[in-house]
């Protein structure tokens, strides 16, 4: 059986500037709750060199069982874009989201860390050495 994966609470995309895109919740969202299910597409380790060398890169999650995100650095195994708005998160040391990947099923899951106010930014924690500066 598939697991559905259009699961999603009210969001909307804002452009935070400097910041870039991001996501904010258009309704309250409680802790625990899912915010998002996202399918996800899965980028082979053979295409990795043309993927991790563009833009992309900044927007994908690691996708093998046992790894980090950390571990996207290595350039090895596939790694995964959401479909969803889950990829235009932006960071934050200390997030108000968390992310689960559903390697086998193909999606991932984002669920709120905290109670999360309408009109409150979306945020997680990239979970591996950052590649811009977080206080410019």
């Amino acid at each position: 059986m598939l697991a559905t994966s259009d699961m999603r609470k009210k969001l909307k995309i804002v452009d935070f500037g400097p910041k870039g895109r991001g996501i904010i919740a258009q309704e309250p969202i409680k802790k625990g709750e899912l915010i998002e299910r996202s399918p996800v597409l899965v980028l082979p380790e053979r295409d990795r060199p043309h993927t991790d060398e563009s833009i992309l890169f900044t927007y994908v999650f690691m996708w093998e069982k046992g790894t980090t995100e950390e571990d996207l650095y290595k350039r090895k195994g596939r790694s995964g874009v959401t479909l969803g708005y889950t990829s235009l998160c932006n960071h934050n040391p200390n997030p108000n989201a968390d992310f689960e990947r559903r390697i086998d099923e193909q999606l991932l899951d984002l669920y709120a860390l905290r109670d999360i106010a309408e009109g409150e930014e979306i945020t997680i924690d990239y979970q591996m050495t950052l590649w811009f500066d977080p206080n410019p």
